[in-house]
């Protein structure tokens, strides 16, 4: 009876190694996120008006216009929210360079700069601006926008230039 016994046991070892689970992982992964800020009082364009521009003050090679400032601003900040990265897009001027943008109204041998007040530094396309968050929740980004003619001789017309600008909250 003992035998029996046995050999039912090492029968049925097999039934219980079938049995056995494999170990198995579950990676979890994502990312928290600062929220956005209120851009320009909840407007999603800011409009730059020039003003006239005399022709005979952009007829000479290299001339700049009288900056003009305008401001992109972010109020109601979340507390997460500690700075705001601005990232610059948009068509370079082939004459000019890369840090102008290419004009597209109807006057000629004309580009537009995009200038940091804080720095003076020109913010051409993929260009990008990091500031804080101040403490009452609000920023403020102190711009210029400014004609230039790298080769002088502008003629009359209009100045028409597009710049997107990607807000990163970080």
């Amino acid at each position: 009876m003992k035998f029996t016994i046995c050999g039912l046991l090492i029968a049925c070892l097999p039934v219980f190694e079938a049995a056995a689970a494999d170990a198995v992982n579950i990676a979890v992964s994502g990312k928290i996120v600062a929220s956005p800020c209120i851009f320009n009082g909840g407007n999603d364009a800011v409009n730059v008006n020039l003003g006239d521009i005399q022709a005979k003050n952009m007829a000479t090679p290299g001339s700049l216009s009288t900056p003009v400032p305008f401001t992109l601003s972010f109020t109601q900040c979340p507390e997460g929210t500690r700075s705001v990265t601005t990232t610059f897009t948009g068509t370079t001027d082939p004459v000019a360079g890369g840090d102008y943008y290419k004009n597209s109204g109807s006057a000629e041998n004309i580009a537009l700069g995009i200038i940091e007040t804080r720095t003076g530094n020109i913010k051409g396309s993929g260009q990008s601006i990091t500031q804080a968050v101040a403490a009452d929740r609000t920023l403020s980004m102190a711009m210029q926008a400014v004609t230039y003619s790298q080769a002088g001789g502008v003629t009359p017309g209009t100045i028409a230039v597009a710049v997107a600008v990607t807000l990163q909250y970080n």
